[in-house]
């Protein structure tokens, strides 16, 4: 934080001040461009920001290769000179302290070390003055002007310091804020004096330096080595030092000038009480490259976390940054009922200069968003990989899921975009995406043969809320090796690009073993079994536990026993229960049994088995696919039938049989597939009529080898059947003769007249 360069420091050090300044400008005069077109992705912030209201404000919203509005530009480096540019958030986004927030951004602080300056601040502030706050300069106290230099636009301004208490001093900053500074110039100008001069050499030097106002403003940072990140409170007196230094000057008199008298001066300056410092020499800020900054707020504590440099700049992959922990007196802040506080971004140069830019991930308030990656064997019992060390054996059966979560916020997380690298030596065989919500979604352009770590861009079709508030994309495949017995699987990094809010999510290396001492495969057996031997197909008309016999072959080394044989099944996605083989059966031999139970009706149910030993080898896939009908049986009946209306005959006092009457008609329709079978009942109550009472007969059924039963002792059986095609229809009736079917037996004691029953119809499955 340099305002201008002092006589003193001219005179002392002009050659290599001038040499920096000169270097600076020579190399920072075309960086804005260079800048911006390395700028990482960001989100559009032109909604969300205001430009401060301060004069010749220097701050405005740029384009990058990403995309137009994505960067907030506060100095420019391109003219040097005295530059303040102040940007804050509109009254819609401001941030709200009762609850926690995250702020993702990247950082760009010039490209000069040794010429940069001043720097920028993170600021949240209730400054009564709103988007026109600033620090101000008060040389002219009737008309003070928005202040530069080292107070990055943002602390009080000791350009009178000489004739301020720290009060004063405070009153000159941002009032009622919070402030976040990354100094990229430490001003520690100050009278350089020898120690061997005398104490009345000393104050002369002191008293010139303090008499020339050109050398204010310029000793916030005395007790910091270099460029650094701190914070503190603006508009507070606690965050200034006005002890300045006690010079003692002696003098002589008295008898012949022996008498001494020793006499103390103070020369007053502000020293920045900073907090939280972060500092890394050189290479923490003006290293020409973009830095990254989160900013995690604990509503619960009042603390503000702040990381720096906690992501790579060219593939968002996360590292360990410097991290400080501050916390933070809502006191000093004057916050209303409400909690809220604006934010935004300050930023100054002085005679050293820089570019000073801003690119947003996430603004808090706005969105929180958040992305893991987890890749697993489910060969070894679903060990995570979590190190770079972690080894999996080639044919290993690999899951990986990116989980994307919606934690907040004013907005819904829009548009957004997975761009995934996924890792290489695996081939991925299908990639889906599943919602909070139950949603699902299928990834089109996986290629299910490529194991070289292929790139995938995927456009989530659902946008996160807090009524659907994950995705999960969900990976599925198999390891495979390099030409080398061990293959070392690089680190890899994804992005989640939403047009609202952006964040990664990174997956460690691990290693794949190539298991070439032997080559195992699986080949089925048994009913269905396809001409390659590892697949077969069989269809169900009902549920019922299918077995799926096979035989697991060593084609080079030495083969394990059952016992070391493992079973892995998958049905319908879902992994179950893994089982090992008997060494009781042939060696090699295995029966699984799919319980019927886990049949889903009306679909193809895919069984995929493959099998590893005690080594670690891994058998080829086989898979089993059963087909469980879902159709049905139906049973139509006649609402009303007779006998004796086609062609009547009378009672002639002895007994008589009856056939049915051509309007009787029982139909069962099944489509439950070839195969079903099924058995149709009949039961019948007594013939009665009202005038005349119970009828004195029985009605019979008769079957093709003549049996009879009587309907009205209970239910008898009519027919069982088993289809002969997918869509069986049997008509009952179309049976019936003169010999088989249903019969009316009248004894010779009834008496002529109207008679009605109800005949029950009953269609089941036939007993085993």
């Amino acid at each position: 934080m340099k305002l201008k360069a002092i006589a003193l420091g001219v005179l002392a050090f002009g050659t290599i001040l001038g040499a920096q300044t000169m270097t600076g400008l020579a190399s920072t005069k075309e960086n804005v461009t260079a800048a911006l077109n390395t700028a990482p992705q960001g989100i559009a912030i032109d909604s969300y920001f205001e430009k401060g209201s301060i004069a010749n404000n220097s701050a405005k919203i740029s384009d990058t290769d990403h995309g137009k509005n994505q960067a907030v530009q506060l100095t420019d480096a391109t003219n040097g000179g005295d530059e303040l540019g102040t940007i804050w958030t509109s009254d819609a986004a401001a941030m709200d302290l009762s609850e926690n927030q995250t702020a993702s951004m990247w950082l760009y602080t010039g490209n000069s070390f040794t010429s940069s300056g001043d720097g920028m601040a993170f600021v949240m502030q209730n400054d009564e003055r709103g988007i026109g706050a600033s620090a101000l300069n008060t040389s002219d106290e009737s008309n003070p002007t928005p202040a530069t230099g080292e107070t990055l636009g943002v602390w009080g301004d000791d350009v009178n310091e000489k004739y301020k208490s720290a009060e004063d001093l405070a009153a000159t900053g941002i009032q009622n804020s919070w402030a976040l500074e990354f100094d990229t110039y430490a001003n520690k100008s100050l009278p350089s004096t020898d120690s061997d001069d005398s104490a009345a050499d000393q104050k002369k030097t002191w008293d010139s330096y303090f008499t020339n106002s050109a050398n204010s403003a310029n000793q916030f940072d005395l007790n910091e080595n270099s460029m650094h990140i701190a914070s503190a409170y603006p508009g507070d007196k606690s965050s200034y030092d006005l002890s300045g230094k006690n010079i003692t000057v002696t003098t002589y008199g008295g008898f012949l000038n022996l008498t001494p008298t020793n006499t103390t001066y103070n020369y007053p300056y502000a020293v920045l009480n900073h907090l939280g410092v972060i500092t890394n020499g050189f290479n923490l800020l003006g290293t020409g490259t973009w830095k990254h900054l989160t900013l995690k707020w604990d509503a619960s504590s009042s603390q503000m976390t702040y990381t720096f440099d906690d992501k790579n700049p060219d593939t968002g992959a996360a590292k360990t940054g410097l991290s400080q922990t501050v916390t933070v007196d809502k006191n000093k802040l004057n916050l209303g009922s409400d909690n809220k506080i604006r934010w935004g971004f300050t930023g100054s140069t002085g005679s050293n200069f820089e570019n000073n830019l801003v690119v947003f991930e996430q603004v808090p308030g706005l969105v929180s968003a958040s992305a893991t990656a987890k890749l697993t064997d489910s060969t070894q019992s679903d060990k995570e990989i979590t190190s770079a060390s972690d080894t999996v054996n080639a044919g290993d059966r690999m899951n990986l899921k990116y989980n994307l979560n919606y934690n907040g916020g004013r907005d819904s997380w829009q548009d957004i975009q997975a761009k995934l690298k996924l890792p290489s030596n695996i081939v991925f065989n299908n990639a889906t995406i599943t919602y909070a919500n139950g949603d699902t979604q299928t990834v089109t352009d996986l290629d299910t043969q490529s194991s070289a770590g292929q790139a995938l861009s995927e456009t989530l079709s659902k946008e996160l809320s807090s009524d659907n508030d994950g995705a999960t994309i969900s990976l599925s495949g198999k390891a495979v090796a390099g030409n080398s017995s061990e293959t070392t699987v690089a680190a890899t990094n994804n992005n989640f690009n939403g047009s609202n809010a952006i964040t990664q999510a990174s997956l460690t290396g691990f290693k794949v073993e190539k298991n070439d001492d032997a080559t195992v495969s699986m080949t089925l057996t048994g009913d269905g079994v396809d001409s390659d031997n590892t697949t077969a197909s069989k269809r169900l008309t009902k549920a019922a536990d299918v077995a799926v016999t096979g035989k697991i072959s060593y084609v080079t080394g030495t083969a394990d026993p059952n016992s070391s044989l493992t079973l892995h099944p998958v049905l319908n996605g879902k992994e179950l229960q893994t089982q090992t083989l008997s060494n009781s059966d042939a060696a090699g031999t295995f029966t699984y049994t799919i319980p019927a139970s886990a049949l889903v009706a009306g679909q193809d149910n895919v069984l995929t088995l493959y099998a590893t030993d005690s080594k670690g080898h891994a058998t080829n896939d086989v898979s089993e696919t059963v087909n469980l009908s879902a159709g049905s049986r139906s049973l139509v009946a006649s609402p009303k039938s007779s006998f004796n209306s086609d062609d009547p005959q009378s009672m002639s006092g002895s007994e008589m049989t009856l056939t049915p009457d051509s309007n009787w008609d029982v139909t069962v329709d099944d489509t439950e597939g070839t195969g079903d079978q099924w058995t149709l009942t009949a039961s019948a109550t007594p013939f009665i009529s009202k005038l005349r009472g119970n009828l004195s007969a029985d009605m019979t059924y008769v079957t093709s080898d003549g049996t009879s039963s009587s309907l009205m002792s209970g239910a008898v059986d009519v027919l069982s059947h088993t289809t002969t095609s997918d869509d069986d229809v049997v008509n009952i009736t179309n049976e019936w003769n003169d010999s088989q079917g249903l019969f009316l037996n009248i004894h010779s004691d009834a008496l002529e007249g109207t008679y009605f029953s109800t005949i029950t119809w009953t269609l089941g499955d036939t007993p085993t």
